[in-house]
């Protein structure tokens, strides 16, 4: 019998977890890992270690060579994929050679968003998505004072937090009232804005950059829609990102805001599967890492085996900004019968719950204790106990 052969496109969480699940379900397989990036797998969360000189590229590998080599999994690195042939099974690299696959999956993730505004063009402007982003940006802190970090969500709160380490002065825009409002509470929200100015993070909150500008002494001038302009030698854009659906387009799936999957993260073509950042399941998007791990994982078994229903991921982010822990999961802006709060100095607890008392949403800032607790209680759908600590 002829051995299997699986592709996937992406080598980040949700394409490594499919390769460990497909190899642990075909122990025969033919299992090749693309990825355009550099560097093996690692912690993207970490990347702004990697800015202010803390971690290495290296420290921040989350599979080590030798783990490729044990699971019998080709890994390649950099390299770029040129479209895919859903009709003939296979796919083709840069270098213009075709290979053959039994089936494919497409991880490849998300770009960083750039809002269309006059100077976004501008030199000083930076993402940071990739670990060679990370590496641009460590290069140029030399000579840069100032940064004007724009987007407030995990990614832009982390990056914050490693230029104010590394010295720079640090403004934070970010269009909501309040900072990370998918994950945290209006209060919530206050007392993580409050633990972080103490680090050096300033703040602009409830306004938007409206354009980019050349600075008075030279650098960028960033004008925001409040009137107010802020001198920059960096400008690092964290408005979120889009999923990367080009592959998929070209090839003719069916794709929206992501790539529509099914809850075997099948797309339309035969064959072919998608996960993570790009994949839309039931016309939703995730964006975070553990849904992508376990799309990933669903995907592997539906490839190898043809069954693996996916019905879908809890929201759940932990954060560790300097030594600021924030926990968050489920649903913090929707209706809730009930809403427990505490705040005691710099911890801070809220839990949300609805007419049966199950937790629906929660944010833990500080003292991250009753994480546990909070995700029994809501995989469980149990009410929530005051007693096990959700005191009001």
């Amino acid at each position: 019998m002829d051995r299997r052969h699986f592709v996937i496109v992406g080598g980040g969480g949700a394409g490594v977890e499919a390769a460990a699940a497909l190899r642990q379900a075909d122990p025969e397989a033919r299992i090749a890992v693309w990825t355009d990036e550099e560097v093996p797998y690692y912690a993207r969360i970490r990347l702004g270690e990697v800015v202010d000189g803390r971690s290495r590229p290296e420290d921040l590998f989350l599979r080590l060579p030798s783990w490729w080599k044990d699971q019998g999994i080709e890994l390649r690195l950099g390299v770029t994929v040129e479209g895919i042939d859903p009709g003939q099974g296979r796919v083709q690299d840069g270098e213009g050679t075709w290979t053959p696959w039994d089936a494919l999956l497409l991880a490849t993730g998300a770009r960083p968003f750039l809002p269309p505004i006059p100077g976004i063009d501008r030199p000083e402007v930076v993402t940071l998505r990739r670990m060679k982003d990370a590496l641009a940006i460590r290069d140029r802190l030399a000579g840069s004072r100032r940064a004007v970090v724009l987007g407030g969500g995990l990614l832009g709160l982390e990056l914050a937090a490693s230029l104010a380490q590394a010295g720079i002065a640090v403004t934070v825009v970010e269009a909501a009232p309040w900072l990370l409002p998918r994950q945290v509470d209006p209060e919530g929200g206050e007392v993580l804005r409050g633990l972080l100015a103490r680090r050096g993070i300033d703040f602009r909150l409830g306004t938007t950059a409206g354009s980019l500008e050349g600075g008075a002494s030279g650098g960028c001038r960033v004008v925001l829609s409040s009137g107010e302009s802020l001198e920059a030698d960096l400008v690092p854009v964290m408005a979120g990102v889009r999923s990367e659906t080009s592959l998929a387009r070209a090839a003719g799936l069916d794709v929206a805001s992501g790539i529509r999957v099914d809850d075997g993260m099948r797309t339309s073509a035969p064959g072919v599967f998608a996960a993570g950042d790009c994949a839309e399941h039931r016309s939703g998007i995730y964006g975070f890492w553990s849904a992508a791990t376990e799309q990933g994982r669903a995907a592997g078994r539906a490839m190898a085996t043809g069954d693996s229903p996916y019905q879908g991921s809890v929201r759940t982010t932990t954060l560790k900004v300097t030594d600021v822990a924030l926990f968050s999961v489920g649903d913090l802006q929707g209706p809730a019968v009930r809403v427990e709060r505490h705040r005691e100095g710099d911890r801070y607890r809220c839990v949300r719950l609805d007419e049966e008392g199950r937790v629906v949403g929660a944010v833990l800032i500080g003292d991250l204790g009753l994480r546990k607790a909070l995700m029994l209680a809501m995989m469980s759908r149990k009410a929530w106990e005051p007693l096990q600590g959700g005191t009001p």
